[in-house]
């Protein structure tokens, strides 16, 4: 009984310690706040978490397991969404959307880049992949419009703008906050028309 207490507790701490950070950061969030959004005594908190610090690695490590989890899953051939670069994107998307943890692990890993268990780190190795995959599949006499550099750059603008779109922190069309499907269709038709080739240009001949 005090076990499966005390892993609720951390559960609950964990869940409110994912809201803060994902809605305040990590410099706006405090151990207090934490502790009464998660209805817990301050030191319950620090009895499971030591530090602020401690509490943000274990959000992080939260947000990138979900991900971890989820991408190869996305990968593989049962899965409805499209095994291309443009099916990782919106799984990520629907990933921020759905899951603090994960939203809280991205925003800390923005503010905090040289921090361990950077979210990105999660998943651009497969992006990479799908991407080398993508560009594989193009005849050599097509020249694509962007790199495979921009290409990368792009994706990740993608991921991170979504959130900012949801929280209508962009608004959409001059709107407030977008609803998530509206959000996805965007960001879909976007990487679409970026990784289009374009057959007119041929390729540069080789030197």
């Amino acid at each position: 009984m005090r076990q499966e207490r005390a892993r609720q507790t951390r559960r609950a701490l964990l869940h409110a310690a994912a809201t803060e950070f994902d809605l305040r950061g990590y410099e706006g969030t405090s151990l207090a706040r934490i502790s009464r959004t998660a209805g817990v005594t301050l030191g319950a908190l620090t009895f499971h978490f030591p530090s602020k610090a401690a509490l943000a690695d274990a959000v992080r490590s939260e947000g990138a397991a979900l991900t971890g989890a989820a991408v190869p899953e996305a990968a593989g051939g049962g899965h409805r969404l499209d095994p291309g670069v443009g099916g990782l994107i919106e799984l990520l998307t629907r990933l921020l959307d759905e899951e603090p943890s994960v939203r809280a692990a991205a925003r800390l890993s923005w503010e905090q880049p040289e921090s361990a268990g950077n979210w990105h780190a999660t998943w651009r190795p497969e992006l990479r992949d799908r991407l080398a995959r993508e560009r594989s599949a193009v005849p050599a006499d097509i020249a694509p419009v962007l790199d495979e550099v921009d290409l990368e750059t792009l994706a990740h603008c993608l991921v991170a703008g979504s959130v900012a779109l949801r929280r209508g922190i962009v608004p959409l069309g001059g709107a407030g906050p977008a609803a998530p499907e509206e959000v996805r269709r965007r960001l879909r038709r976007l990487w679409q028309h970026a990784a289009a080739t374009n057959p007119n240009r041929p390729s540069a001949p080789n030197i």
